[in-house]
């Protein structure tokens, strides 16, 4: 095996060659930079907990069958403690290898707050040109201010609404999920269920990113019309969906987790028939949003590793 490139060595994404049994063959300086592992043997080495199960899962299957892996969203050990990457990896000459481009988990919902400024901007530039032009004529104006207030309402209800599905977003989400955990340093009890659709990318691949945007759709309105007003239901990002359950401890989240899995898998889909695996985790002492979202993300590996299509959390 060559030596890597100087070139290589410098690139601005994480480059990995693994032997067929996920040995580190080679890794170059960016890559190293980038985990907080000094002299990684496996690729399990490199990885969380979480992403481990997932990568076993998932990478040998599909490189075996397609030669090829590609948008494979993986966490890095890091100095900070973990760090969200996205994988490409393709078999050559009896090795795999591997191209790794940290990610930034905010990107999602920073892009719907930008465009959600641009269209702000553009409103209040519209309404300024109004103004001039109608300034003589007191009841336009009233007419002009009152479209100002409902569009400000709009824009919003849209920094805290997913565009694709309706549901709230990871911002809301986030927002809302601060205000409970300071209710429950008091007493108040929080249930957090973090879902995912099972091989949804195979839906992509098969039918085509419409058709699975479709899905995403038609899921959102089935978590909604199940969990109803005892819950908040959030498009987390991709085919992540959360749904807060204030005043619900373990019992109660499992439960309303098992009712979900069995609705969604009977339930009359319009063109792909899915399921999804379900991780349940509630508040403890200590907890803050990100370490209770990271737990509720660790039980949900845990259900896909166990066959998928299942409900695992915190008993």
């Amino acid at each position: 095996m060559k030596i890597v490139e100087q070139q290589l060595d410098r690139a601005p994404c994480g480059y990995l060659v693994l032997d067929e049994e996920l040995r580190v063959v080679e890794m170059n300086s960016t890559l190293r930079n980038l985990t907080s592992v000094k002299n990684p043997q496996h690729i399990h080495d490199l990885l969380t907990i979480a992403s481990r199960m997932y990568f076993q899962t998932y990478f040998t299957p599909a490189i075996k069958m397609h030669g090829t892996v590609n948008e494979m969203f993986l966490t890095l050990k890091s100095a900070a403690g973990h760090m969200p990457v996205l994988m490409n990896a393709v078999e050559q000459n009896g090795v795999y290898e591997c191209a790794l481009i940290q990610m930034s988990v905010r990107g999602e919902y920073e892009k719907e707050l930008l465009l959600a400024k641009r269209n702000a901007e553009k409103i209040n530039r519209e309404t300024v040109e109004a103004y001039e032009k109608l300034q003589h004529l007191m009841s336009e104006v009233e007419n002009k201010q009152q479209q100002l207030i409902d569009l400000n309402s709009t824009l919003q209800q849209l920094s805290v609404t997913d565009s694709l599905t309706g549901l709230k977003n990871r911002r809301y989400l986030e927002e809302r999920l601060h205000d409970l955990l300071l209710q429950a340093q008091n007493g108040r009890k929080v249930a957090l269920l973090m879902l995912d659709i099972d091989y949804f990318k195979q839906v992509n691949d098969t039918y085509g990113h419409q058709i699975g945007d479709t899905v995403l759709q038609e899921l959102a309105q089935h978590l909604e019309m199940e969990v109803g007003t005892i819950g908040i239901v959030a498009r987390l990002g991709g085919e992540e969906f959360v749904v807060v359950m204030p005043d619900s401890g373990i019992e109660e989240g499992l439960a309303m987790a098992d009712s979900l899995c069995k609705h969604i898998e009977v339930a009359d889909w319009m063109h792909v028939p899915i399921t999804v695996s379900i991780g349940v985790a509630v508040y403890a002492s200590g907890d803050e949003v990100g370490s209770l979202l990271s737990r509720a993300d660790s039980f949900l590996y845990n259900a896909k590793a166990n066959g998928r299509n299942c409900v695992f959390g915190n008993e």
